[in-house]
């Protein structure tokens, strides 16, 4: 326990100061830039300033193998799965399958760019599904290591900040509805910040429906994560005698009860929405998983290896640009069609 201090009060320390600094960034009454994106580029650029510290390992480890895990499951009582049916078969097909083709051409051009593929599944689910949360909660499964982590989180920041100022341009132009913009905002911006910083600064009723479909599109990850990692697992092994003890270790559990704290959470709502026990309790759950995966973030930044980033070059941001355009066109299309 004393090996892990070290490492957890350097990541802590990062936390808090992402917290401070985001909660200071505002655009458009909106802020653009999650904690978690501040942490893991405060951890690279320490890294980078001061080298690596062994008497820091442990304590980093512990946090991006173990931390990380519990924050997605706490992050689970934050979903609910009724809004998946509220919005409707018709939003919730165009969801689904502007996801999975962001993902599988996000993979294409990885491959063609010569991108290690765990790489190019967080790039993928990242612009598809959630940014930076959905990049961390999918990392664990695919067996990507810190520093593809590193370099995913940066490319689709970097594109799903510009979403936030090009989108209501691009709508106001093409005259979209508040339905129609808020709807293409929350199919395909990537972080949830930034889908409220688009939608509210084109109408305020466009930001509350970009937020619902959000957070249908959020609903996602867990299967897609459950999927990921049993594709990881038949890829790695095919050459391989199956072992089932080993495909019991590699498999994603933490997945598991990520969404049994969402059907807790939708079962529950109905029932104890006004207990103030129960309202305490969702709120706790929420921010301590907030503040747990800013805590792993920080620790990824620090554990970031640049001379591997290095070697990867430019791939990763070609591959993320063409991500966020595919996903961007085809969910416009299917929307104004």
């Amino acid at each position: 326990m004393a090996q892990l201090i070290p490492g957890l009060a350097a990541a802590g320390l990062i936390a808090l100061a992402s917290n401070i600094i985001h909660s200071a960034i505002v655009i458009g009454g909106q802020k653009p830039v999650s904690a978690v994106v501040i942490a893991i580029i405060t951890g690279m650029v320490l890294r980078g300033l001061l080298g690596p510290k062994p008497v820091l390992g442990p304590g980093l480890a512990f946090s991006v193998k173990r931390i990380l895990k519990l924050a997605i499951i706490l992050l689970g009582f934050d979903l609910q799965l009724r809004a998946v049916f509220q919005t409707g078969t018709g939003t919730l097909g165009v969801i689904v399958f502007v996801v999975a083709a962001g993902i599988l051409i996000t993979v294409y051009i990885g491959r063609l760019l010569g991108l290690r593929e765990e790489l190019s599944m967080l790039v993928g689910t990242g612009t598809a599904i959630c940014g930076a949360t959905a990049i961390v909660a999918a990392a664990p499964a695919v067996g990507a290591d810190d520093s593809d982590i590193s370099y995913a989180i940066g490319t689709i920041t970097i594109f799903g900040i510009l979403a936030i100022f090009v989108y209501p341009a691009i709508g106001k132009a093409l005259a979209m509805s508040d339905s129609q913009f808020g709807t293409w905002a929350g199919t395909a911006v990537h972080e949830t910040a930034q889908v409220l910083a688009a939608g509210f600064s084109y109408s305020e009723a466009a930001g509350k429906i970009a937020a619902v479909v959000k957070l249908v599109r959020t609903t996602l990850l867990a299967p897609l994560v459950f999927i990921l990692g049993a594709v990881h697992y038949r890829r790695k092994s095919r050459s391989a005698r199956f072992d089932f003890r080993q495909a019991m270790q590699s498999f994603p559990y933490f997945v598991l009860w990520f969404l049994a704290a969402s059907v807790a959470r939708t079962l529950a709502e109905p029932v104890l929405g006004t207990n103030p026990v129960y309202a305490s309790f969702m709120a706790q759950a929420k921010e301590a998983s907030k503040l747990l995966i800013v805590v792993a973030m920080a620790a990824t930044g620090l554990m970031t290896d640049f001379s591997r980033m290095k070697k990867v070059g430019f791939g990763p941001a070609i591959a993320g640009l063409a991500a966020s355009v595919v996903v961007g066109a085809l969910s416009l299309a299917l929307i104004m069609l």
